[in-house]
C-alpha cells in the first residue's frame, strides 16, 4: 500500500493493543473476581502449578511451558464461560435459516436481524453442570476438553478459528494469550490475595485488600 514496514508494523501493533484494551479493561477485572473470590486453596494449586512448570522448564516461561498448565488454562477458559467480556452480539441474517435450541426451532428470513446474547449459551444448564458456578477445573481432562466447543466468548467456538468467512473475534488467540500470561504472572508473584468487588460502568471494579508474596 506504500507505506513503509516500519510503519505497518506500528499501525498492526496499535491495531491489536487498542483493540484489546476494551475487553481487557472489562476481562482482567474479571478474572480477579473470580479467582479471588475462589478462596486461597485454588490460588495454592494455581501457584503450584505454575511454578512446577516453569522449574521444569529450566526457569524460562514460554507457549509450550503454557500449554502443561491444565489448572491455569481451565480457570481461564472458565472465567470467560461465566462472565463473556462482550455478552452481546448482533448480525443481519444473510440467507433465511433456522435457528434450533434443545427443544424449539425458530424461523429466520433474509435480512432481519439477530440479537445474541452469550450467556444463554455459556451457562446453558442442559450442557454445564452447575452452571452459574465457578468451577476451576471444568475444562479439564478428556471430558472437560470436550466442552470447550460450547464456549461461545469470541462470538464462536473456542474450539474453531477466526476467518474471512466468520464473525469469530479476530483477536481471539491473542486475547487468550494474554489472560493465561495475566494469571501466570499473578501467581509467579503471590501465593494468595484478598480482594473486595465493586461495581463500575463496565463491570467490576477491583480494589486488592492484601497481597501475600511468594513463599515457596
Amino acid at each position: 500500500m506504500g507505506i513503509s514496514r516500519e510503519e505497518a508494523c506500528h499501525n498492526l501493533l496499535f491495531a491489536t493493543c487498542f483493540n484489546t484494551f476494551g475487553g481487557m479493561k472489562i476481562f482482567f477485572p474479571n478474572i480477579l473476581k473470580w479467582i479471588g473470590n475462589a478462596g486461597p486453596d485454588l490460588h495454592r494449586s494455581l501457584a503450584k502449578e505454575i511454578r512446577s512448570v516453569i522449574k521444569s522448564n529450566g526457569g524460562e516461561l514460554s507457549l509450550g511451558a503454557m500449554e502443561q498448565m491444565p489448572l491455569m488454562k481451565s480457570v481461564v477458559y472458565e472465567a470467560f464461560r461465566i462472565e463473556p467480556p462482550v455478552p452481546a452480539q448482533y448480525a443481519k441474517a444473510k440467507v433465511d435459516l433456522l435457528i434450533e435450541s434443545h427443544d424449539a426451532v425458530f424461523e429466520v428470513k433474509k435480512g432481519e436481524m439477530l440479537f445474541g446474547y452469550q450467556p444463554f449459551a455459556t451457562k446453558d444448564p442442559i450442557i454445564f453442570e452447575r452452571a452459574e458456578e465457578f468451577v476451576p477445573e471444568r475444562f479439564m481432562g478428556v471430558e472437560g476438553e470436550k466442552l470447550l466447543k460450547h464456549v461461545f466468548w469470541s462470538n464462536g467456538p473456542e474450539t474453531e478459528h477466526p476467518t474471512v468467512e466468520n464473525k469469530q473475534c479476530a483477536g481471539k488467540e491473542f486475547v487468550v494469550l494474554i489472560s493465561r500470561l495475566f494469571v501466570v504472572e499473578l501467581f509467579r508473584r503471590y501465593d494468595t490475595f484478598e480482594i473486595e468487588v465493586g461495581t463500575s460502568t463496565l463491570g467490576a471494579a477491583i480494589t486488592i485488600k492484601s497481597l501475600s508474596k511468594t513463599s515457596f
